[in-house]
C-alpha cells in the first residue's frame, strides 16, 4: 500500500521555483498566500511528515491520536482555541501555546500538565504545539489534530483549511454509524479534490453486528457511496479503541502504515508541498475572478445580455443539480428502503400472549419424559407433539404475515412504483426473496433438558423472533440491491440525456 502510494506521488519541486511563486504573491498583494508560500518553503526543507486527523467531534479522532501516542497527550475534551489545531512531535515533554492575534506576545512554553490547565481557562490561542515521548513518530513524524468538521465556528473551519496546507497525509475518522452521512461525504470529497493522499478510518467497528449484516456487505456499501461521490482515497481501515481484540480491528495495521509513511517521507513531502502551492495559486485565481465579477456584470448589462446570461447560468445549474440527483438516486432509494424496513422490523410484535401460550405448550411437549396416556403411549405422544408443533407453527406464521410480511410487501411495491413500473417480475422476485417461517426455526433451538420456566419461554420466544426478523432483514437487503441495480441502469440513460442538454 505504501510503496504504491509513493510511486503515485513522486512529483518533486524546486525551492527556487517556490520562491518565485512566493514573490509573485507579494507583487499581487496577496499577503495570506505569500505567508503560506513561506511556510511551505520552510516545511519543504524541514523534512517532517505531517499526518492530519480530521473528523466529527464524536468520531473519536482525539482519542485515536492519544492511543497512537501510547499516552494521554491531548487534553480531555475539546481544546478551547479559536484555531483549535494541535500538532504533536516526539521529544522532551513540553507544550508551546501560540497566542491569538488579539493577544500579542511571545508563545508560552508550559509543561504537559500545565497545558490542560491553560485549556480550561477558555482563552483563545492560535495554535498549540506539543512534544512528548512518542516512539511511533520518531524524529520526523508529526501528528495533527484538527477541529471537528461539524464545528459551527468559522475560525475552526478556516483553521482546518489552513492546517491541511501543511498536512502531507490526511486520515479521515468516521463513526461506524454515520460513515455515509452527507457531511462526511461532502468533507471527504473536498479532501479528495485537494489531491493529497487520503485514508478513510471507520472507527468504533465494535458496533458492527454480523447477524444483521456481514462486514463485507457493509464495507461494499461504504465503497459504493464514496465511489458515487467520486471520492478518491488510498486505503480504508476499520478500528476500535474500545475492543482491542475485536476480529475486525485494524489498529496494528494503522500503526504500521504510519511507520511506513514516515520512513518513506521524502517523496510524499515533495508531492504535498506541490499540491499546497498549486492549491494556493488556484485560490488566488478564484479570488481574482470574484473581484472582477462586478465589472463583468456591468459589461454584460451594457451588451444587453444580462438576462440571457442569467437564464443560461440558471439552466446550466439546474442541469447540474438534476445530474447529481440522478447519480445519487439509486443509493438514496436503497438506503431509505432499508431504513424503513428496519423500523418496521423493530416494531413488529411476533410473540403476543396467545403465541407465547402455544409456544409453552409446544416446549412442554419437547421435554424429556413427556408422555400421553398409558396404553400405546408412543404413538399418542408423537401425535400430540406433532399437533402442538403445528398449532404453534400455524399461529406464528399468521402473526408474522400480519406483522411483517404484508407490510414489507407493501413497502417494497411502493418503493418500486415511485421510480419505475411494477410488473409480474417484481412480484416473482419478492416471492422468491421473502422467507417463510419454517418448522426447523421453531425446533432447532429447543433444549429438551431445560426447565420450562417463564423466563425460558420468554428467552426462547425472543430468540425465535430475532431469527425470523433476521431472515426478513437479509431478504430486504437483496431486494434493495436489486432495485438499486435497476434504478442505476435507468439513471444512466437519463444522465446521457442531461449531458446532451448541457452540451446544447
Amino acid at each position: 500500500m505504501t510503496l504504491k502510494l509513493i510511486a503515485e506521488h513522486e512529483i518533486g519541486y524546486n525551492v527556487s521555483e517556490l520562491a518565485q511563486v512566493r514573490d509573485r504573491f507579494l507583487e499581487w498583494n496577496d499577503e495570506s498566500s505569500f505567508t503560506l508560500a513561506e511556510d511551505l518553503i520552510r516545511k519543504g526543507t524541514g523534512g517532517e511528515l505531517t499526518l492530519a486527523f480530521c473528523g466529527h467531534f464524536s468520531a473519536g479522532k482525539s482519542s485515536m491520536i492519544n492511543a497512537l501516542c501510547g499516552k494521554k497527550v491531548l487534553p480531555s475534551g475539546p481544546v478551547p482555541t479559536s484555531a483549535n489545531v494541535v500538532t504533536i512531535r516526539s521529544g522532551e515533554p513540553r507544550a508551546l501555546i501560540h497566542r491569538s492575534a488579539a493577544d500579542s506576545g511571545e508563545p508560552l512554553t508550559v509543561t504537559i500538565d500545565e497545558l490542560a490547565e491553560y485549556c480550561k481557562e477558555g482563552r483563545e490561542y492560535s495554535a498549540i504545539e506539543v512534544w512528548d515521548n512518542v516512539p511511533l513518530l520518531g524524529e520526523a513524524g508529526v501528528l495533527m489534530d484538527t477541529p471537528g468538521v461539524d464545528s459551527t465556528d468559522d475560525g475552526h473551519r478556516l483553521a482546518t483549511h489552513s492546517a491541511l496546507h501543511m498536512a502531507d497525509i490526511v486520515f479521515y475518522v468516521m463513526d461506524y454509524n454515520h460513515v455515509q452521512s452527507e457531511s462526511n461525504l461532502m468533507f471527504a470529497k473536498s479532501l479528495s479534490d485537494w489531491g493529497k493522499p487520503l485514508y478513510l478510518i471507520v472507527n468504533q467497528i465494535d458496533k458492527h453486528r454480523d447477524d444483521e449484516l456481514t462486514l463485507a456487505s457493509y464495507l461494499n456499501d461504504v465503497k459504493k457511496a464514496f465511489a458515487q461521490w467520486k471520492i478518491t482515497y488510498k486505503g480504508l481501515l476499520c478500528t476500535s479503541l474500545k475492543v482491542q481484540d475485536h476480529p475486525y480491528n485494524q489498529w496494528e495495521t494503522l500503526k504500521s502504515l504510519i511507520g511506513e509513511l514516515i520512513s518513506h517521507r521524502e517523496p510524499l513531502l515533495q508531492y504535498s508541498v506541490s499540491c499546497s502551492i498549486r492549491h494556493a495559486a488556484d485560490q488566488h485565481v478564484e479570488a481574482y475572478t470574484r473581484s472582477h465579477q462586478e465589472e463583468k456584470e456591468r459589461l454584460l448589462e451594457e451588451m444587453g445580455g444580462e438576462k440571457a446570461a442569467a437564464a443560461l447560468k440558471a439552466r446550466l445549474q439546474e442541469l447540474e443539480d438534476q445530474k447529481l440527483a440522478e447519480e445519487l438516486l439509486p443509493e438514496v432509494v436503497r438506503s431509505e428502503l432499508r431504513k424503513e424496513a428496519d423500523t418496521l422490523l423493530a416494531n413488529a410484535n411476533l410473540t403476543p400472549a396467545d403465541v407465547r401460550d402455544l409456544s409453552l405448550s409446544f416446549l412442554e411437549s419437547r421435554k424429556s419424559g413427556f408422555k400421553v396416556g398409558f396404553l400405546f403411549s408412543g404413538g399418542k405422544t408423537e401425535e400430540e407433539r406433532r399437533r402442538r408443533l403445528e398449532a404453534f407453527h400455524h399461529r406464528l406464521k399468521e402473526q408474522t404475515t400480519a406483522q411483517i410480511d404484508w407490510h414489507l410487501r407493501t413497502l417494497f411495491r411502493k418503493s418500486v412504483e415511485q421510480h419505475t413500473e411494477w410488473s409480474a417480475n417484481w412480484e416473482s422476485l419478492m416471492d422468491a426473496e421473502l422467507p417463510t417461517v419454517q418448522e426447523d426455526m421453531i425446533t432447532r433451538t429447543v433444549n429438551p433438558e431445560a426447565t420450562v420456566s417463564g423466563e425460558y419461554v420468554l428467552n426462547y420466544n425472543r430468540e425465535l423472533a430475532e431469527e425470523i426478523k433476521g431472515s426478513y432483514r437479509r431478504a430486504v437487503l437483496a431486494l434493495a440491491d436489486r432495485l438499486m441495480a435497476v434504478l442505476t441502469d435507468a439513471s444512466a440513460v437519463r444522465l446521457l440525456e442531461l449531458e446532451r442538454q448541457g452540451a446544447e
